[in-house]
């Protein structure tokens, strides 16, 4: 009888380590661009359909540093001021001839590629147009300039609440019927004018490339679904299947906020030796339990 029960709490426990296990990747939040996020202004599928084998996530500079010639760094909408060894480690990666791909619109995005000697700019403005896909304006229908990576193949996309660009060489375009909304009222007034507007350009810097796409929201859930109608999806498999190693920004990026349980599965996830920690813990109480148990 003592070793039925004893059998009955191992199975308890083992039970309770795999749902501890399950909850640690499905602890779920609704921050907007939080990976953990599975609502639709998060950007858990996109996390989910990446390569492991393929893709690193960069939690501290000094990662970048091995990488050269042919890495893809991607920064989803920045929350911060980068510091100073953070825009060098960024430059000196650029250097090594790699790439950067940034995304963003109203954020930081602006000051991290000045800082960095970028020509490209974000002026801010809701871009608008009379071409959507949907009622609102605001979701506009942009179309490719040329070839380039990594647009390439993709044809038209759908981008909502973009912000227009200046500099560097233009690889997505609004059509001509779009304008800036200054006023937020949504349509065009008197003193806003149409025409065509970047939204996707790049830019050679020393040996490197840096990519703007001016709405980060493209990676987020609700804009991943749209099938064969629009290229969004193209777009986001041009840049996970780089031809070379593709690197997540997780230091300053929106897609690493956490919060309540999800932070706590976060930082055992994301640091090795609390990850080893915590499931040794697991493990000694299941074997103190075991001994209680059966002697």
């Amino acid at each position: 009888m003592k070793t039925i029960k004893a059998a009955f709490w191992v199975v308890g426990i083992v039970l309770l380590m795999a749902a501890l296990i399950l909850t640690a990747h499905l602890t779920s939040n609704n921050l907007e661009f939080s990976r953990y996020n599975t609502n639709w202004n998060g950007t858990s599928q996109f996390f989910s359909d990446l390569d492991r084998h393929h893709t690193v996530m960069i939690l501290d500079r000094t990662q970048l540093a091995p990488y050269q010639n042919n890495a893809l760094l991607l920064i989803i909408a920045p929350e911060r001021s980068p510091t100073g060894a953070e825009i060098t480690a960024y430059q000196a990666f650029l250097d090594r001839g790699n790439t950067i791909v940034l995304a963003d619109d109203f954020g930081t995005g602006g000051e991290i590629l000045r800082r960095i000697g970028s020509r490209i700019t974000i002026p801010g403005g809701n871009l608008s147009s009379i071409d959507r896909e949907y009622a609102d304006p605001y979701t506009i229908v942009v179309y490719p300039d040329g070839n380039a990576s990594p647009v390439e193949n993709c044809g038209a996309l759908i981008m909502d609440r973009a912000a227009p660009l200046d500099g560097g060489q233009p690889l997505m375009m609004t059509s001509i019927l779009s304008w800036v909304d200054t006023n937020g009222d949504r349509r065009i007034d008197a003193n806003e004018e149409m025409g065509q507007f970047p939204v996707i350009s790049a830019e050679e810097i020393s040996r490197g490339r840096i990519v703007v796409i001016s709405d980060p929201s493209i990676f987020i859930n609700s804009m991943q679904d749209f099938g064969g109608t629009w290229g969004n999806q193209c777009l986001i498999n041009n840049l996970v299947n780089y031809q070379g190693t593709v690197l997540i920004d997780q230091m300053n990026s929106r897609t690493q906020d956490t919060e309540g349980m999800s932070g706590i599965f976060h930082v055992i996830r994301t640091q090795f030796i609390l990850e080893v920690l915590f499931f040794g813990f697991l493990v000694l109480i299941a074997a103190w339990m075991w001994r209680k148990k059966i002697l």
